[in-house]
Parts: structure tokens; sequence; C-alpha cells
């Protein structure tokens, strides 16, 4: 019956679960989401790899992780994709490989990366880490010379910040502009964006930038030849630096005022700055600052004809510009010390420096090629990338179709699997609805067995209480006082076996008998025809026994403690006690520990006793072993052990 229940539940289960399986077929078309394969956990664990990598300059690590990365985010389509917080996730890993790309000076990759993090963050509206991205967009293609797309990008990131209302992005972008069109040479263009900056900063209360802006002025209307106002604007931004605090700074602008004062030819004031500059630059050790400051003192003594301090001057600063390969301060110190060594024809050391400086303007000829090549190269780089991603969107898309060609298959064979699982139950059903009347049966056969194991049993034990009472009745006949006594201890042992019978019929399991319970209602019914001053102490494990082998032990146990009621305690024994172990030694293996505090017991009694001739030949029958052992604080002590077949 079990069985088929079983069967029965299997089968439902398998019905319910081809029902879900059946429910999940796509109506229309197929479901071509990128999520069910990537979610975000996987993004987010690639960043953190990428940034443990790069945080314990595992480098070698780092350049082999970079494409797995790049091809995880591949395999997302940035423009079907409906889950922006997954598509933010992939824009931050592009984000952060650009960066590293930067940083090792790595210029086509991280533009191509910071474009790929643009597009992703411009599509899921991410307008901060948008205008970032652009920001540093910008940055890269004015260092590759294409000024044009750098304004651009910078002029997108300037209208973001304004939808922001990021002051301090704002300025950066005008400040940014303004420095490309210094660089082209539009100073009008470059002081409009400056002056943009500035209306915006002096309400920011942050002196440090207004500085920076207003030096910036500065510089360009010295270039534009207004040398009074370049004085004023570097005043202006010198006080803002020194109550800021910010050396650095200081010493460029110390530095901007003499050489505003040099082109004045005021070379007592251009002397002043130009030490005062170096002498900052030098105490906090910037080695670009003293470079810079170290030329145009070369230019200083240029002018005043002391061209051996001005050598001196320009080979530090080239000194200092190879150290820290900064090509502006190399250029400028080569070209002085040429000039300064064909003022003196020094035609030699002129030739040296002259093929020096040309390799230089080679140099940065070559450079500006190579930008061109850059940028012709991140073209193709990203049309690379926009075809790599649409290859894979289309593999995908087949992938897809195929599973779902599969799971179209699967789904029939469910089907037809399942019609025949149908016809199986209901076959199943017939079997066990003829089957029904049988089990019925079966089990009212079993149940009045055991009504009758039950009744037995009760007669058994009646029969046990009739003759026990008899027995007692009878002994109260008798003067003889040995042979009342002989009566009492067979009334005990029909109790014991009683007792069995009463624990059987108490219980649905007519087998086996847990030993603990029976020991303890067999103490109760000897201590009540017993000595009532007894303590009995027992430690036993709950070991089921066969009915026939609990009533010997039960005997044998019966015969033990009516020894200690008769023989071991005296008046003189304050508190008796009797200690009772039962425990397993080993597979079917048993052993009982039997100790009271009495007088003791003999070598001589406990040979000749019957009592103890009865135990010997119970657990004679079990392989069993009895023997008296000493005991330091009981003053008897038996240790018996037996097999159970």
């Amino acid at each position: 019956m079990k069985h088929y229940k079983c069967r029965l539940f299997l089968l439902f289960v398998f019905f319910q679960c081809s029902h879900l399986a059946i429910a999940k077929v796509p109506l229309f078309g197929f479901n071509n989401s990128e999520e069910e394969v990537l979610n975000i956990d996987h993004f987010e664990q690639a960043l953190t790899r990428l940034v443990y990598l790069d945080s314990i300059q595992e480098i070698d690590s780092l350049i082999q992780y970079i494409p797995k990365a790049k091809a995880l985010c591949g395999r997302i389509n940035k423009f079907k994709t409906k889950d922006f917080e997954l598509l933010n996730a992939v824009g931050d890993v592009y984000d952060y490989i650009a960066y590293w790309h930067y940083k090792n000076n790595q210029l086509t990759d991280a533009l191509v990366d910071f474009t790929h993090a643009h597009e992703i963050y411009l599509h899921t509206g991410n307008k901060r880490s948008e205008a970032t991205a652009l920001n540093n967009k910008a940055v890269i293609y004015s260092t590759l010379g294409n000024k044009i797309e750098s304004l651009k990008n910078f002029h997108k990131t300037i209208n973001i910040f304004l939808d922001l209302g990021d002051s301090t992005g704002i300025v950066t972008g005008y400040s940014n502009i303004a420095k490309i069109y210094r660089q082209q040479k539009d100073f009008q263009s470059a002081q409009n964006y400056l002056e943009k900056a500035g209306d915006i900063v002096r309400n920011m209360n942050k002196p440090l930038l207004l500085s920076r802006i207003i030096n910036g002025l500065g510089g360009i209307k010295r270039e534009m030849g207004e040398l009074e106002l370049a004085l004023s604007l570097y005043r202006e931004a010198l006080a803002l630096t020194k109550s800021a605090g910010n050396q650095v700074l200081t010493a460029q602008i110390l530095n901007n005022i003499g050489v505003v004062y040099l082109e004045k030819e005021d070379y007592k004031e251009a002397l002043k700055y130009f030490e005062e500059s170096y002498e900052i630059a030098n105490s906090i050790n910037s080695e670009p600052g003293k470079g810079h400051t170290l030329n145009n003192l070369a230019k200083y003594y240029t002018k005043n004809n002391n061209t051996e301090k001005a050598l001196d001057y320009a080979k530090e600063a080239l000194k200092i510009g190879k150290t820290i390969k900064n090509d502006e301060i190399i250029r400028k110190s080569t070209a002085l010390i040429f000039e300064i060594y064909q003022s003196q024809e020094n035609w030699k050391e002129a030739f040296i420096y002259q093929e020096l400086l040309m390799k230089q303007n080679q140099a940065i000829e070559k450079n500006a090629i190579d930008q061109v090549a850059q940028q012709e190269l991140i073209r193709l780089k990203l049309e690379n990338d926009r075809f790599l991603a649409e290859t894979e969107l289309a593999k995908q898309t087949i992938a897809i179709e195929k599973k779902n060609q599969r799971q179209s298959i699967l789904y029939i064979l469910l089907g037809v699997l399942f019609v025949l699982l149908l016809v199986a139950l209901f076959i199943i059903y017939l079997r066990l609805r003829s089957s029904r009347e049988r089990n019925k049966y079966i089990t009212r056969q079993s149940e009045e067995r055991k009504l009758l194991l039950k009744e037995v049993h009760h007669r058994v034990k009646n029969n046990f209480q009739i003759v026990s009472s008899m027995l007692r009745l009878q002994s109260y006949n008798f003067d003889n006082e040995e042979l009342r006594l002989n009566f009492d201890e067979a009334v005990n042992r029909i109790n014991a076996m009683a007792i069995v019978h009463d624990a059987i019929y108490r219980q649905e399991k007519f087998k086996d008998i847990d030993s603990k319970t029976y020991l303890e209602k067999l103490i109760e019914q000897l201590k009540n025809t017993g000595d009532h001053r007894v303590l009995f102490e027992v430690d036993s494990e709950e070991i089921p026994f066969k009915i026939e082998t609990l009533i010997n032990l039960g005997i044998a146990l019966n015969e033990m403690i009516t020894n200690s009621f008769k023989h071991a305690f005296n008046q003189d024994n304050i508190q008796p006690k009797i200690f009772i172990s039962f425990h397993a030694i080993g597979e079917k293996e048993y052993e009982i520990n039997y100790k009271d505090n009495g007088i003791g017991i003999s070598k001589e009694t406990y040979t000749s006793n019957f009592g103890m001739d009865l135990i010997e030949t119970i657990f004679e029958n079990y392989e069993g072993e009895m023997k008296l052992v000493e005991d330091q604080e009981w003053n008897t002590s038996i240790k018996i052990t037996f097999k159970e077949f």
C-alpha cells in the first residue's frame, strides 16, 4: 500500500513540474534577454578583481585579466538591454579599465574604453558619470592634438554640469576650453572662457581655484602684450595663493611675474622674483618648478651678458628636465644653450646642441604624425568593437533560437511522456481499487491478532498474580519461618516474570522490551515487599531485550536483591544502599554490576548459596560469567557479563 502511495506522489510531482515547464514557453517568439545569462554580480565581481589587482600592483595578472573583463562587457548589448543598473555596472568596468590605460600612457586604449563607458552612461541617463567620461575623452583628445574633438567633448561636459548645477564642473570645463584656445593663439576666446569661470568662482569662496584662473588670465594678457595688466592680475593671483598656503602655485606665479619684468627689461625686479620662486621650489623639492625657474634665470643672465652663469643655469635645467622627462624644460634649456654657444662662436658645442634641438623638433613632428595615426586607430578600434558587439549579439540570438528549438522538442517529448504517465496512473488506480479490499482484510486480521496477543499476555499476567497470591496466602499458614521465607522468594520470582508481561500488555510491540523500564518496575515491586530503608541507585541504558531474556534477567536480579534484603543489611547499617548498573559492552554483549554496602559476602557463602547457583545457571545459558570482585567503596560487588543470541 505504501509503495503504491509513493508512486502516486511521484507522478503528481512530475505532473506539476511538467505543467510549470510548459507554462514558461514564450507566447511570441523567443526571449532575447542577456540578463538570463549575466547579472550585475558578474560585473561587480569583475570590478572588485580589477581594483584588487591594481591595488597590490599585480601588473601581469591585471594585464591578463583586462581582456577577459572587456570580453565580459562585450557580451552585453548596451543599446538593447533595459536593465540600467546592470548597464551602469558594465560602464563602471569600462571606466576603470580606461583609467588604468590612461595611467599607463596607453591613450588609444583609454579613449576607446572611455567612449564605451560614455555611451553606456548616456543610454542609462547617468549624467554625472557621463560628464566624467566626456571630460576624460576631451583631455585625451587634447593630448593627442585633436583640438576639435576635445572642444566638442568639453562643451558637452559643460552642458551636463549646467543641468546638474555643478559649479566646480562648469569652472573646470571653462578652464580646459580656455587652455585649448590659448594653445591655438586665440587669446580673446581663451580670455572670455576664463572670465566666465572667474565670475562663477568669485561666488564659491574658493581662493585657490580663483587664483589659478586669474593666473591664467595674466598669462593671456602677457602673451597679448598687455604687460601692466598682466602684472596686476599676477599680483592678485599671488595674494590669493599665499592666503591659501599653496607654495607650488606661489612659486609658479612668482616665476610668471619675473618673466613679465624680464620682458619689460626691469632686470633687477625680474631677478628678485626669479630667486624667490627658485627658493620656494627648492624648499618644497618641486623639480618642475626649479627647472622652469632655472631656464628663466638663464635668460636673465644671457640678457645681462653673463653667459657663463647663464650656461650653468641652462645646463642644470636641462639635467632636471631629463630626470623628470619634461619635454618643455628640455626644449627650452637646449635652445638657450645653443643660443649661448652660438653667441660665443663656440661652433663645436653649438653644433651638438643644435643637433639635439633638431632631434627634439623631429620628435615633436613625429609625435604629431603619431597623434594622427592614433586618432585613426581609435576610430578603427571603435568600429571593430561595434562590429564584435553586433557579431556577439547575432551569436547569442542564434544560440537562443537553437535553445528554444531544443526546448520545443523537449516539451513535445514531455507531453507524450505525460500522456503515457496518465495511462500508467489509470492502470495503477485500477490495480489499487482491486487490491483495496484485500488490504482491508489483511489489516483487519492484523488488528485481531494484536488484540489476541494482548489478551493472552493479559491473561498470563493475571494468572501470575493469581499464583502469586495463592502462594502468599499459603505461606501464612506455615509456622516454620524458613519455609515461609522460601515461599516469599518463590512469589518474588513469579512477580519478576509477571512484570515482563505487564510491560508487554502496556505497549504495542511484543518483540523487544526496554530493560531500563523493566528494572525500575522490578525494584519498585521488591521495595514494597522488602526493607523500606534501602536506597536504590540505578545506572542503566535503554536496551531492548527479548521477552525470555528479560524474564531470566529479572529472576537473577530478584535473587540478588532478595539476598541483600535477607543477609546484607542489619540494624547497625544506618543507610542501606544497593547500586545496579546495566550497560552494553559490545555487539550483543552486556555487563551487570551489582553492589551493596551491607556486611559483605564470603566466598564460602557465595559458592554454597542456592540463589547464586540459580543465577549462575541462568547466565550459563547466555555464555555468561559471574564473579565476586573487590571494591573499596562497596562491601559486596558482583560483576556479570553475558550475551544475547
